[in-house]
């Protein structure tokens, strides 16, 4: 999985278009609006008008009035600060060497880059570059990419790209069409590059765990490592002009030994990095983050066509479900009802892939993550991970509380909630797969608990 370049090799683009794939938000000068504030009354702008609401705005924000500062050093540059200001566990950390980001000079198998992210944040860190990439969520936009220089400066200033990032990250086939994310599989050559026909694509929670990783060092154990295992920590000996049949190759590789490693420094020098680890749990949730980040900002554009199609207020006028008759809809209405679908499958994990035995990481990311919350009075969290037959425990995503959900006017999160309600005692629609009618009372009762827009809109229907 790998955040691509799309045969982009140039040095100019390289440099903008490095930003990760799994994207972040724009630098602000101004007051933010708190983003869980609705944009009812911002309906009939577009997202360029309205102020950037991204955690690096409000870092931004934060460095221009002295409140906070970033610390340099000669080994990291920014790069330890900035994941303490950010609050993003160095447990996160993903190695990619594969070359499919656009600083292709810098990153191979011996050089692989970093990734670093929380719930909305993404960070890169590459040897010897003379930045930082930087992908953020805003809860409108969708990804945002910044840079940040390693110079040493008194005020560190982070730098917003814009079209250049936007040629890879704004792909319908890899993001939907809307400014997004991705990660990519894809199996190399020993010099790091795609060897285009063998294997690679945009990795989804329904890929098959055999098909994940290709281009990554990853660490840890999973239920398939002795029956095919994943792809990752393994490259070609061949280059990629040397292999003709490229599908038959595919089959050459063993990945049962690469599947399992608990250590893959003897893979290249460690010691430029903050940790040696590639964390295969790590790895699993980034995959499900960034398809959701992407399905969230298609419900956000579907909602800035209905407003532009029909003036203000014209969303009030769209009812949820739709009318048996959906060609009496209009294009736009009928597209965001079918964004919304979409997302609601993603949330519920509908098509996700079964694990086949226990997976284990080899850092501390799993505790990491799990103690952010919300929890309900048992103790009890959508962040509780299974790691047996699934990646969680309970049948629904974490980022059901993203700014990007409660940011979407209340029409539209109300059909949200009402086919995650439908979809969790199992009437109708998209339902979880592989989930006991226990777990999804239990999944209901956290939501309500723990998310107070859930329960004003299940307290609203029992009137």
């Amino acid at each position: 999985m790998r955040l691509p370049n799309l045969g982009l090799r140039t040095a100019t683009v390289a440099r903008w278009c490095a930003l990760l794939a799994v994207v972040v938000s724009p630098l602000v000068m101004r007051p933010l609006r708190s983003a869980s504030t609705s944009i009812a009354a911002q309906r009939t702008r577009r997202p360029d008008s309205l102020p950037y609401r991204d955690p690096i705005a409000r870092l931004q924000a934060q460095l221009n009035n002295g409140t906070l500062t970033l610390t340099h050093d000669s080994a990291h540059g920014y790069l330890a600060s900035l994941l303490r200001a950010l609050e993003i566990p160095v447990s996160s950390q993903g190695l990619v060497f594969s070359r499919t980001s656009l600083q292709t000079d810098k990153i191979a198998p011996w050089t692989p880059r970093a990734l670093y992210f929380s719930d909305d944040v993404y960070i890169g860190f590459v040897q010897e570059s003379s930045f930082l990439e930087v992908a953020a969520m805003d809860p409108v936009r969708g990804a945002v990419f910044y840079t940040l220089s390693q110079e040493p400066r008194g005020r560190p200033s982070f730098s917003r790209e814009t079209t250049t990032c936007l040629m890879c990250h704004q792909s319908r086939a890899a993001t939907g069409g809307v400014p997004g994310l991705m990660v990519l599989s894809t199996i190399s050559d020993r010099f790091g590059y795609p060897i285009v026909g063998v294997h690679e694509g945009v990795t989804t929670d329904a890929t098959p765990i055999r098909q994940r990783f290709g281009g990554w060092y990853v660490t840890g154990t999973h239920g398939d490592s002795a029956s095919g295992g994943h792809s990752g920590n393994m490259y070609s000996p061949r280059l990629a002009h040397e292999v003709s049949d490229k599908q038959a190759y595919r089959t050459q590789f063993d990945a049962t030994k690469e599947s399992a490693r608990k250590d893959v420094s003897d893979k290249f020098d460690p010691s430029p990095y903050l940790s040696t680890q590639g964390d295969i749990v790590a790895m699993m949730v980034l995959v499900h983050q960034t398809i959701v980040h992407n399905l969230i900002t298609t419900v956000h554009e579907a909602v800035q066509d209905v407003q532009l199609a029909g003036g203000p207020g014209s969303l009030d006028s769209v009812h949820f479900p739709p009318a048996p008759d959906a060609h009496a809809k209009s294009p736009s209405t009928v597209r965001l009802q079918g964004a919304i679908d979409r997302l609601v499958k993603a949330l519920i994990f509908t098509d996700e892939a079964p694990l086949r035995g226990a997976m284990r990481g080899t850092t501390s990311f799993a505790d990491d993550f799990s103690q952010r919350g919300p929890r309900d009075h048992l103790g009890r969290s959508l962040r509780d991970f299974d790691l047996g037959t699934r990646l969680f425990k309970y049948p629904l995503s974490f980022l059901v509380y993203s700014d990007g959900v409660t940011s979407l006017p209340k029409p539209v999160r109300h059909e949200i909630y009402r086919q995650l309600d439908l979809a969790l005692r199992h009437v109708g629609g998209a339902t979880p797969s592989r989930v006991s009618e226990a777990d999804r009372e239990t999944t209901a009762a956290i939501l309500t608990e723990t998310s107070p827009d859930f329960r004003a809109y299940r307290a609203m229907r029992a009137k």
